[in-house]
């Protein structure tokens, strides 16, 4: 069979999606070598792929933000992304060769640098959205004309200097960020995805993958409904979940709501200084088995990150998203756009504003139907077990399309 590269952005966001599609890979008889970070090292070795690890020392600058403008996106994706991680993955790979590739959207052109330099095909794996306008039109712009131009010239400048560097053609700003490759797979159905009409055969709609979490802390579900009828989830994901005045101010927003409420802190969360704030109606850990949790729960007070909504999602399961940063706006506005959950302002964040949209999603069942909605359509876009058939299909026909005729 083929041997295939995969090359992940080291985050959870980008890493957990792929896990179930190179495991189901690796049992159709691929040979799958995967360069990632040290970190990822178990989760990656249990799908049975190879590792190839570098060494990626977060930037302290590196910070989720909203983008204003789509230059923004494409300066942090150059510098932040391809300049730090497209060396790497060609020197821990050097001389050794492959069948296609499979890269992470995030990587954007340098995907198709990748690719390039081996001379193979390649999958973009999407984790987000498919981002059919640049992400950051979306908004009023908050940046002058000068710090417009500013931000091109810097990126073409740097990008120019990285073609020249792996001697390959330097692409338009739009194709920076774009989904090169000849297949791009997309962990979403088509009906959630926005402006899906305007995509063609050559996005795979496989929904998320959803695999069991082998790290998954065990959780005792018995007591969830013995003291109230409703149950909700709290968690803002790995990289945005360590604000302990947001726990605060959950706490008093929903204190005395007859509402049993289970809070994922975050392994690095300090949460001592607030043991003698949290409420009765609440079980906080600092990790859950989000996965079954969400089997378990009315609503989920959320982030709006694409992985976390999409599990949400397909069991169902209502939302109050609070947008912070990212996609996550526009993840959070698709939600909402389909009646399947409600926006809280981060710019007008209160108690009352928190716990008016809670109750608007438990008491409001339209927002549980429309949940199922979205959950249907994800569900029986075919998961990870799709999404590899798909793949090794389109390769196999493409070489039995070079094998010359006999005729």
């Amino acid at each position: 069979m083929a041997r295939v590269l995969v090359v992940m952005t080291p985050a959870e966001g980008h890493v957990n999606p792929s896990l179930g599609l190179i495991k189901q890979l690796v049992e159709n008889g691929e040979e799958i070598v995967y360069v990632c970070t040290e970190e990822y090292r178990t989760k990656i070795e249990q799908t049975g792929a190879q590792l190839r690890t570098y060494t990626f020392f977060k930037d302290p600058d590196l910070k989720p933000i909203e983008f204003n403008h789509p230059y923004q996106f494409a300066h942090r994706m150059v510098s932040s992304i391809i300049q730090r991680i497209i060396p790497e993955v060609l020197r821990v790979i050097e001389n050794e060769s492959y069948d296609y590739l499979i890269f992470d959207s995030l990587m954007g052109w340098g995907g198709q640098i990748i690719a390039g330099r081996l001379g193979i095909p390649a999958v973009c794996s999407i984790s987000s959205f498919v981002f059919v306008e640049p992400l950051g039109s979306g908004y009023e712009l908050e940046v002058s004309n000068e710090e417009v131009r500013e931000l091109y010239e810097t990126t073409m400048k740097l990008t120019q200097q990285l073609a020249a560097r792996f001697d390959v053609e330097a692409p338009a700003m739009e194709d920076i960020t774009g989904h090169p490759g000849q297949l791009k797979l997309v962990y979403t159905s088509r009906y959630f995805q926005p402006l899906a009409e305007r995509l063609d055969d050559s996005f795979i709609f496989s929904g998320p993958s959803i695999v069991p979490r082998n790290d998954a802390p065990t959780f005792s579900y018995e007591r969830l409904h013995t003291s109230y009828k409703q149950t909700v989830y709290i968690s803002m994901g790995t990289i945005l979940n360590r604000d302990i005045d947001f726990y605060k101010l959950c706490f008093t927003a929903f204190h005395d709501l007859p509402v049993q409420f289970i809070l994922s802190s975050g392994k690095q969360t300090n949460i001592e200084p607030l043991v003698d704030y949290i409420p009765d109606n609440f079980i906080v850990r600092p990790y859950l088995p989000q996965l079954e949790v969400l089997q378990h729960v009315d609503a989920f007070l959320t982030h709006a990150g694409m992985n976390s909504t999409s599990e949400a999602l397909y069991y169902n399961v209502p939302l109050v998203m609070l947008p912070l940063t990212s996609d996550q706006p526009l993840v959070a506005r698709r939600v909402q756009e389909l009646g399947a959950g409600v926006i809280v302002d981060k710019d007008n964040l209160t108690p009352e504003a928190l716990r008016t949209a809670l109750l608007e999603v438990l008491n409001n069942a339209s927002y549980k139907q429309q949940a199922c909605v979205i959950g249907e359509t994800l569900r029986q876009a075919g998961g990870y077990k799709q999404a590899a058939a798909a793949i090794m299909n389109f390769f196999a026909d493409c070489r039995l399309s070079a094998i010359p005729s006999l005729d």
